[in-house]
């Protein structure tokens, strides 16, 4: 009789873990906590570059419904065709959301929601996900002056970005100068086409603007 006691004991204990794994995967689902897929890669958006510090995406927001998805990392960017879409929080709250170009962008980690292009032409941006966490300016032995040095103008500041702009009506000056932050550039010629390259902290050189190019746009990552 002993024997058939444990034996019940052991197949209670087995039928309880069961349990408790069930309720440990199902709590986070009834609470909105699933584990949803990352925001990219999608259908319209492309990767154009990608290191240990950031990834770059260029962005169209086709009209579809895109799943939901969660933003893995901080994110910046800069919108630079017009457009509308529908964004649906997990609550099923949905907003429709016109966006102009050259708004910059900026969204912390953790948001969860999902997408849907509403426009005949699609919304298009250049969206970088910052991959790392926020690090100092690097020391450099340097005597030239340090970027930003020649007043572009400042689109957007925080604890994780600095934003800035050389358009028309802001000039890029040549001038050598010193990067203390890595820092993504992403330029626009005048069929509005976004091209994009990466600057590593201590860089020194004489412009940040290319010759070709109608608006810059400087995205120091802190």
């Amino acid at each position: 009789m002993e024997c058939g006691s444990q034996v019940e004991e052991q197949a209670s204990t087995v039928v309880k873990s069961k349990l408790l794994l069930l309720l440990a995967l199902y709590i986070p689902v009834a609470l909105g906590q699933a584990d949803y897929p990352p925001a990219y890669p999608r259908e319209g958006a492309t990767n154009v570059l990608e290191n240990e510090h950031v990834i770059v995406w260029d962005i169209s927001w086709l009209q579809e419904d895109y799943p939901f998805h969660r933003h893995r990392y901080d994110h910046t960017g800069v919108y630079y065709q017009p457009g509308d879409r529908i964004i649906t929080s997990v609550e099923g709250e949905e907003r429709e959301v016109h966006t102009d170009p050259w708004n910059i962008s900026f969204q912390l980690a953790e948001v969860t929601h999902r997408e849907s292009g509403i426009s005949t032409e699609p919304l298009q941006a250049v969206f970088i996900q910052m991959k790392r966490p926020v690090s100092g300016a690097v020391a450099t032995d340097s005597s030239l002056p340090v970027f930003p040095h020649n007043n572009p103008l400042e689109r957007r500041v925080n604890d994780r970005v600095r934003v800035w702009e050389y358009n028309s009506t802001v000039s890029g000056a040549e001038a050598a100068h010193v990067h203390k932050h890595d820092a993504v550039v992403v330029w626009f010629d005048a069929d509005t086409q976004p091209n994009v390259h990466f600057v590593t902290a201590g860089t020194s050189h004489l412009t940040d603007v290319p010759s070709a190019a109608a608006r810059v746009f400087v995205f120091e990552i802190l």
